[in-house]
């Protein structure tokens, strides 16, 4: 029987409301030392409960209560964080935001599986601290786990969430997870079918079925990238398509790269930009600038802020544990060769099976060759990741998270996914939905990975608290209209390159000083993209000069010091953008352009408007500015 351990503080007990599944005993739970409004417990687990492997582990959780105390509770939802590696209890507040008023009458509980957060992180110090994931290390990491390396798969999580329902006395739950926690929803929902009233997949691949090639991605990635062109103002009437000069980059890429970059530096960027959705802001433009006119700067930074982003050290393990990403991808994926056998026999396999795709299916990753794909990282490219971990016990066989035959429950599930999501593309979103009977699948114009956590739209979210209020997704117009991405129309090297803003009535500006005017704006949009991207408070501008920014609880505030995205024209000022409602982006801006040009303007736009522009006002050279442009 699980035991439940009280949190050393102040012990509290609160009487559980009467919940839909019916009355519960009291419970013993401790205020939360992170936040005064959740309760925390913990359940202790048998580590191995085949109990081949001794010991336990202490399974945090944190528990909501719903805001409308004088009324009984309508049921509780389970929040599940992705990854694999991320705990739940660090993502409360995006969950509580997410759910928003359905908490005035339904409780939340967020827990952080077995090797995540509070729950015995694992910590693999050169997994979680090299600052690119490698085989190597993933295999150090199984040694270290030795015997329990097979013990972190979604099962066994699963059914530790069970233990917990047990503890609190709750039948039934709604159930969202995000990303991985997608894939940890599906396996609860088919290891306990019994104990879910709904079903929230956001950004989902299949708990069962998948292929270990990952063959939909490529198809994601090239219509992603294609998609993201056709729908925005700058880059629609361009020739040709977008795959189409992105295809031009990579063969110049393959016989002559400069500054480094490499075609696996490419793929990395497009395969990582449903994470990372300023990607499809700027690869682009970075193509034609790197082919055209031999500038390689916005492309080199691209690539650096990708790597940055998606692979820099890993952080304290208990914000996301490496070794829990690698020890469940192990465990549970599919893989091209048989995890049965040992590392050695493994090796062999992975080498046939490598060489027969070469020459059965050479265009699976097109435009990217099968060697080009495999050298990404293993944490994206994850084919051979899991060379080396250690055999699992035949009481835990590998991939098998759910039973083999598992069939999945009746239940009103929804399953979300960007069309621009390149992580959990359409296609696994897709075998994901089939298996459950009732499923309805909702596509998301112009989005990319988790569509519903983070919202700045109020379109997913609000989708998802009508479905779990009335097991129905009823009106979700909203998600065919979400803005597109707002593309970088080109990357220029002086003021002169620059298309100018339109001039409006009353504009005494010349050409030459609405092109500054214009490479200001698109130097304050160049600033407002970084952090899409990267995770500093602040960094250089491409071409000089420094940006700054901070984030309230409502907007990003941002401050350039002589920043320049062109080489001539130098940009200094505040902007802040807010996080939603209409995105109001209001910028006043000081710039020195080539010669005597420079003045001062206020910029706005709406960044959360489709076919966005921006409009402008003030001085240059002392003449009036009135000028629009498309938003940057």
């Amino acid at each position: 029987m699980a035991r439940i351990l009280i949190i050393p503080v102040m012990a509290l007990t609160i009487a559980l409301a009467r919940w839909h599944a019916g009355a519960v005993q009291g419970l013993a739970l401790g205020p939360c030392p992170f936040a005064k409004e959740y309760r925390c417990g913990t359940v202790r687990r048998a580590l191995d409960p085949a109990g081949q492997v001794p010991g336990t582990v202490d399974v945090h959780f944190a528990y909501l209560p719903h805001r409308d105390g004088r009324r009984p509770s309508s049921g509780l939802v389970v929040a599940a964080e992705g990854g694999p590696g991320y705990g739940s209890i660090g993502s409360r507040e995006a969950y509580r935001a997410m759910l928003g008023e359905l908490l005035a009458t339904r409780d939340l509980l967020v827990v952080d599986n077995r090797g995540t957060g509070l729950s015995a992180a694992i910590d693999c110090p050169a997994l979680q601290r090299e600052p690119t994931t490698s085989v190597a290390a993933i295999t150090a990491c199984g040694g270290q786990l030795g015997d329990a390396a097979d013990l972190y798969g979604s099962g066994l999580a699963a059914d530790d969430l069970a233990a917990i329902l047990d503890a609190l006395h709750v039948a039934r739950i709604d159930l969202y997870g995000d990303s991985y926690g997608t894939f940890f929803s599906q396996a609860f929902a088919g290891r306990h079918p019994d104990r879910l009233r709904s079903l929230v997949l956001d950004s989902a691949y299949p708990v069962a079925g998948g292929s270990p090639w990952y063959a939909a991605e490529a198809p994601a990635v090239r219509d992603a990238f294609d998609g993201a062109c056709t729908h925005s103002l700058t880059c629609r009437d361009l020739p040709g398509t977008s795959m189409q000069r992105i295809g031009r980059l990579l063969a110049a890429l393959r016989a002559h790269g400069r500054d480094g970059l490499t075609p696996a530096d490419l793929a990395f960027v497009m395969y990582a930009a449903g994470l990372d959705i300023a990607a499809y802001r700027e690869l682009d433009a970075s193509a034609r600038a790197y082919l055209d006119r031999r500038d390689d700067a916005p492309l080199v930074r691209l690539v650096r802020e990708n790597a940055s982003a998606d692979e820099r050290a890993g952080g304290p393990a208990t914000v996301y544990s490496r070794g829990l990403w690698a020890a469940a991808s192990c465990q549970d994926n599919p893989q091209a060769y048989d995890m049965r056998n040992a590392p050695a026999v493994r090796a062999q396999e992975w080498a046939r099976a490598r060489e027969r795709k070469r020459r059965d299916d050479p265009a699976i990753y097109a435009p990217f060759s099968i060697d080009e794909l495999l050298a990404i990282p293993p944490d994206f490219s994850y084919l051979p990741a899991c060379l080396g971990w250690p055999v699992a016990s035949r009481f835990h066989p590998p991939g098998e998270p759910v039973p083999p035959g598992t069939r999945f429950p009746d239940v009103p599930a929804l399953v979300l996914t960007g069309e621009l999501d390149t992580i959990t593309p359409r296609g696994e979103a897709t075998a994901a939905a089939a298996l459950f009977p009732a499923a309805t699948h909702l596509f998301f114009a112009n989005s990319g990975h988790v569509v519903a956590e983070g919202d700045v739209h109020d379109c997913a979210s609000r989708i998802v608290r009508r479905f779990i209020a009335t097991l129905a997704p009823g009106d979700a117009a909203c998600a065919r209209t979400i803005p597109e991405v707002r593309t970088v129309l080109a990357f220029a090297l002086h003021a002169r390159d620059v298309a100018p803003a339109s001039p409006l009535p009353g504009n005494e500006a010349s050409l030459a000083e609405l092109r500054a005017v214009a490479a200001a704006v698109e130097t304050v949009g160049d600033a407002l993209a970084r952090p899409l991207i990267v995770d500093g408070r602040k960094g250089s501008g491409l071409r000089g000069g420094s940006y700054a920014y901070t984030a309230g609880p409502a907007a990003y505030r941002f401050s350039l010091d002589g920043s320049r995205w062109v080489r001539d024209v130098a940009v200094s000022g505040t902007a802040t953008a807010k996080y939603a409602g209409d995105g109001a982006v209001r910028a006043r801006l000081s710039f020195a352009g080539p010669g005597a040009t420079g003045g001062t303007v206020d910029v706005r736009w709406d960044a959360l408007t489709r076919h966005a522009f921006a409009t402008i006002s003030g001085h240059a050279d002392g003449r009036t500015v009135a000028a629009s442009m498309p938003a940057p």
